[in-house]
């Protein structure tokens, strides 16, 4: 199955009858395996409050990611992110209850002893005690000594200057995640940023901004303002996570294509939405296809792949309904191998090496999915009188990619249904055939050639070769 993942903006679009073109592509749940996040239910949850008819219409959003997505949830788990299966009415409910937890993140807060056990609460309390007296590194001080280290530090740390210790970094912390997410602090600290390194107005269309940056603050003879320093990577989520999300802010908090910061009764755009449309890319960088209708996420992602050698393809709805109909639009196997026996008449293949130097081989990385599934094919030219070739997937994240079930389950599926039960008698595909990484797959023989389904360390490959049909004279 080809994974794609969809912003809000689009999926709120589908739900209320647009984009009726590309909701009709997508529905076809034996070609598209398209998932949700963590970061949709925070999209969602901005707008929640107790008015009943509100209430109502976020029932309406999570069923719908329900009726599109199958359920089929990416979520961060502080160390890996995973996809499993979740109904996003329970991953909203676990979102209103975290809300009381985010809005104060003291230490008396977050360490409250109220539970039955006065042991336990005696333990919590101590510990409050000593993170309270626990003093900060000596390089916080020293950054207050200097006059424009020490105005960010106040942006970002408002009151920290005046308590030094833990307790009043868990405090200052807590006053600017709620100025950050509540209101429009991000945009003096936006400001603060520019004035020192780069703004909109130095970039140029045709040129890498993170290139703009560096050079700005070289020209300058100044040191990089570092998303990373303040959003340190790897504590909270996977470092390949924690870098697309940095690397999307510092894009943003240089101005470039920065987003809109407005609080008024009528809108608010914070901190947060820019960080879940950071979230949305990094979620979306283990998908083949990104989805989005906003020009400055679309602009911001590409910028981020490109720059960490992702190559999950961003498009906007038109783009994505131009390229399937170029690229995706075969149902049946037979169109699958009509199209991948074209691939070869084209000159897009190229020698490779082995680890050794030694000739291996030609390679393809092609713009179809074939059999809605692989995109890299590997044939080696040989003087018998056979064709052969080797299909697997070139992953979009080189730092982590998914094969679910659901995927081996559809692609079993396609040759089932034209070729019958293989050699082995087995059918389609039952999840407890895979046992300790390990599945042995489906080998058929057909008038078509010799076709053979594996998971080899972990990644599925297809081997074909029309030997068999070639000795029996059977072949074409």
């Amino acid at each position: 199955m080809i994974k794609i993942y969809i912003d809000w903006n689009i999926m709120s679009g589908m739900k209320n009858n647009h984009f009726q073109e590309l909701h009709s592509i997508i529905s076809n749940k034996e070609k598209f395996l398209c998932l949700y996040s963590t970061s949709h239910i925070g999209d969602i949850f901005r707008s929640y409050s107790d008015d009943e008819i509100q209430q109502l219409k976020i029932n309406q959003d999570l069923d719908f990611i329900t009726k599109l997505t199958n359920d089929f949830c990416l979520f961060n788990d502080g160390k890996n992110v995973n996809l499993q299966q979740y109904e996003p009415q329970e991953l909203f409910e676990n979102r209103i209850r975290e809300s009381n937890i985010f809005s104060d993140l003291s230490i008396d807060n977050l360490f409250k002893n109220d539970l039955d056990d006065p042991l336990l609460n005696k333990l919590l309390e101590n510990l409050k005690d000593m993170l309270n007296s626990l003093n900060l590194d000596s390089a916080f001080a020293e950054a207050y000594k200097n006059p424009e280290s020490a105005k960010m530090l106040d942006e970002i740390f408002p009151g920290l200057k005046d308590d030094l210790t833990m307790n009043g970094f868990f405090n200052s912390f807590s006053k600017m995640n709620f100025n950050l997410n509540e209101g429009e602090a991000y945009k003096n600290l936006r400001q603060i940023v520019q004035k020192i390194g780069i703004n909109s107005g130095h970039f140029n269309e045709n040129k890498n901004p993170f290139d703009l940056i560096d050079n700005s603050y070289k020209q300058k003879g100044i040191e990089s303002f570092d998303v990373g320093k303040y959003f340190p990577k790897g504590q909270n989520a996977p470092i390949w996570f924690d870098e697309i999300v940095n690397d999307y802010l510092h894009l943003d908090m240089h101005g470039y294509k920065s987003d809109k910061v407005k609080v008024t009764d009528k809108e608010k755009n914070t901190f947060t939405n820019t960080t879940e449309d950071a979230s949305h890319t990094a979620f979306a960088s283990i998908c083949n296809f990104y989805l989005t209708n906003d020009d400055k996420n679309y602009n911001k992602t590409k910028a981020v792949y490109e720059k960490l050698s992702i190559s999950t393809k961003v498009f906007k709805p038109d783009e994505f309904i131009e390229y399937y109909k170029t690229y995706l639009n075969h149902h049946t196997l037979n169109d699958h191998f009509k199209s991948l026996f074209e691939i070869f008449t084209k000159p897009i293949f190229y020698d490779i090496d082995d680890n050794e130097g030694e000739y291996f081989g030609k390679v393809a990385f092609s713009k179809e999915y074939f059999f809605n599934f692989f995109n890299k094919i590997w044939f080696q030219p040989n003087e018998e009188n056979y064709f052969s070739f080797t299909l697997s997937i070139l992953p979009p994240n080189p730092n982590r990619t998914y094969t679910a079930f659901q995927e081996i389950d559809t692609l079993v599926r396609i040759f089932y249904e034209a070729l019958g039960s293989d050699e082995n008698g087995l059918e389609l595909f039952d999840y407890q055939e895979i046992q300790d990484d390990i599945w042995n797959g489906r080998h058929w023989f057909s008038n078509i050639g010799e076709l053979k389904l594996v998971r080899i360390n972990g990644w599925i490959q297809l081997y074909y070769n029309n030997q068999q049909i070639k000795n029996d004279g059977n072949g074409k």
